[in-house]
């Protein structure tokens, strides 16, 4: 026996409610899990399990104090690397970072959120700058100066500040130092901030080789 057709109120009605209970348990999903690597157990020579290259080459290399994740020396490009879980909202991403000059010419690196696209921590030296990065674009620079051929620590955080409002605040210092409670630099977005994994860049401009270590990701 056929069933009657419901009426084309109801029938919206129920339609609607069915998509607001996915929508909401899409939002009250659970974020994932915080992860950091520090090297130390994976096989030097490899790209540890769980990261993809986007160009350039990287690889576990021995350092003074064990182990890290080196960047080659070439090619010149925008070299990056994936890492961590994919996260939508708010995140912080921090690694510590080895990087040389050569001469009158400089090296560039970051830490990156939300994909390839996401907001991203750049040191530029040859300008010496912080940048704020979204898009490939720099929305925002202030003025800093490098200590090269030394660790340092980088510290990239997304923060929801009201709706589809997101803080975006950075801080860099000495490996060893206290943590800056006031960040290096910041800015305020609108719109949503993105989704994707964690980045970790570089840019071989001085011929050297770059080394990250103590990576972690920590989702919201």
């Amino acid at each position: 026996m056929r069933r009657p057709a419901l009426p084309a109120s109801l029938a919206a009605g129920l339609t609607l409610a069915a998509s607001l209970a996915v929508a909401s348990s899409q939002d009250t999903k659970p974020a994932p899990e915080p992860f950091a690597d520090d090297f130390e157990s994976a096989e030097l020579g490899s790209l540890p399990d769980g990261m993809m290259e986007i160009d350039g080459s990287f690889a576990v290399a021995e350092t003074e104090g064990g182990k890290a994740l080196e960047m080659a020396a070439e090619p010149l490009t925008e070299n990056a690397v994936l890492f961590g879980p994919s996260v939508k909202g708010g995140a912080t991403v921090s690694a510590k970072v080895l990087a040389y000059k050569k001469r009158r010419s400089y090296p560039r690196f970051g830490v990156g959120l939300h994909g390839i696209s996401g907001f991203r921590l750049r040191v530029v030296p040859s300008k010496g700058e912080l940048e704020l990065v979204k898009n490939e674009e720099p929305v925002k620079a202030v003025p800093y100066d490098w200590p090269a051929d030394t660790w340092i620590q980088l510290e990239l955080s997304v923060a929801s500040d009201g709706e589809d409002r997101w803080k975006v605040e950075a801080r860099v210092w000495p490996v060893g130092a206290e943590r800056p409670t006031e960040p290096s630099i910041a800015h305020a977005h609108e719109g949503r901030p993105g989704q994707g994994k964690a980045s970790l860049w570089g840019t071989p401009y001085s011929g050297k080789v770059a080394q990250f270590d103590d990576i972690s990701i920590r989702p919201e």
